[in-house]
């Protein structure tokens, strides 16, 4: 029998493929993004219903490369809402693992944690190489 291995906390784009993903996501962020916070380990999106395809395309590609989240989508009156789960382990740094995802200015960033450095990618540092 196979026990099911948590997988790992690290995103697995490379550097390349990360630059490229970042720009989608940031074109994305501007033209679609609405609201965002991050509360304990979760960051909460919501991005225009017109924009619904594109964000079904983000959650699909997210997960590939960042399977250790957990993502959930709904179409509600407001809007696509995603929701992104981090493991327990990671919340601490929530902030910077999701930080691809907020527009990059660091006055529309909403945490409850106090401000996290500026990491790119899965929040994964040194393993993605971002």
């Amino acid at each position: 029998m196979v026990a099911n291995k948590p997988a790992p906390i690290a995103c697995t784009l490379s550097p390349a493929e990360f630059k490229h993903r970042a720009a989608w996501i940031a074109q994305l962020t501007e033209t679609a993004l609405m609201a965002h916070r991050i509360h304990g380990g979760t960051a909460h999106l919501l991005y225009r219903v017109e924009a619904k395809e594109a964000v079904e395309q983000l959650v699909r590609q997210e997960q590939t490369c960042c399977a250790f989240l957990q993502f959930e989508m709904s179409e509600t009156p407001l809007g696509v809402e995603v929701n992104i789960t981090a493991p327990p382990e990671t919340h601490s740094d929530a902030a910077a693992l999701f930080a691809h995802l907020l527009p990059s200015h660091k006055s529309s960033v909403s945490s409850d944690s106090a401000p996290a450095p500026q990491i790119r990618g899965c929040g994964c540092g040194s393993v993605c190489g971002s």
